[in-house]
């Protein structure tokens, strides 16, 4: 039932429309009460989503009849129904394009907070990746760094990085407790390089692709994402300085 209301949520359909839509099916046809006994919607709000479904053309009402009655438009018409306003849709893409285009911020700032946050930052334009090298430096994990946050980063390393043939070339400190991660670099296509914990030692990690830098807050699962060609540039330009200084 859940795959069912989530299809019809992408056609546009709210909850209370969905378990209507679905109650009415059901029924084959049916009263507004017969509705909201079957959706378990009371009956003046299954009244009005029905209503509602009407004017979507999801539902019509049965002319002719001395009670009210509806009855829910077949699936597969529903579903050609969503494909021809898509259709309709899609031709006012190039024009949407355009002003998207015209109307470009200089500098597009994202965050994101908690474990979900932190996927869709490792996630971000991740297919424009492939096959690219990222560039930054590298967090080591101390006693305030959450204990589900590296078997996350394990798992999506592999999944979103490797998998995805993203390169990584990283600094990151000369600490044992990521000698694990020194020892999957040649696997997972990495190329790091160690700096003494004294001179560096941090618990963020700084990333750079080739149109946006990518800041993980690891002990307070936040993260930050800078996209803009200057910025980009500049902290790829501090990279590469320590990077041919770097032993």
């Amino acid at each position: 039932m859940d795959e069912i209301t989530n299809a019809l949520f992408t056609l546009g359909l709210s909850d209370k429309e969905a378990r209507v839509y679905v109650a009415l099916l059901g029924l084959g046809r049916g009263s507004a009460y017969g509705v909201a006994e079957k959706s378990g919607l009371k009956k003046p709000t299954a009244y009005v989503v029905i209503g509602e479904l009407i004017k979507k053309g999801f539902v019509f009402k049965i002319p002719r009849v001395k009670k009210q009655l509806f009855i829910a438009k077949p699936p597969h018409e529903v579903f050609a129904i969503a494909e021809e306003r898509m259709r309709q849709a899609k031709k006012v893409l190039p024009e949407l394009e355009r002003v998207a285009d015209e109307s470009k911020v200089e500098v597009k700032t994202l965050y994101f907070e908690g474990l979900k946050g932190m996927e869709e930052a490792i996630r971000y334009r991740a297919k424009e990746l492939r096959g690219k090298e990222v560039v930054g430096f590298y967090a080591k994990p101390d006693e305030g760094t959450p204990a589900e946050l590296l078997s996350f980063f394990r798992r999506l390393n592999k999944k979103v990085m490797m998998e995805g043939g993203i390169k990584v070339r990283g600094l990151a400190p000369d600490d044992e407790v990521l000698t694990e991660w020194r020892e999957k670099d040649a696997e997972y296509g990495r190329i790091f390089k160690k700096l003494p914990v004294s001179d560096y030692s941090s618990n963020t990690s700084i990333e750079v692709a080739d149109t946006f830098v990518r800041i993980f807050i690891n002990n307070y699962l936040q993260a930050i994402i800078i996209e803009n060609p200057d910025v980009t540039k500049t902290f790829r330009q501090i990279f590469e300085i320590m990077w041919k200084k770097t032993e």
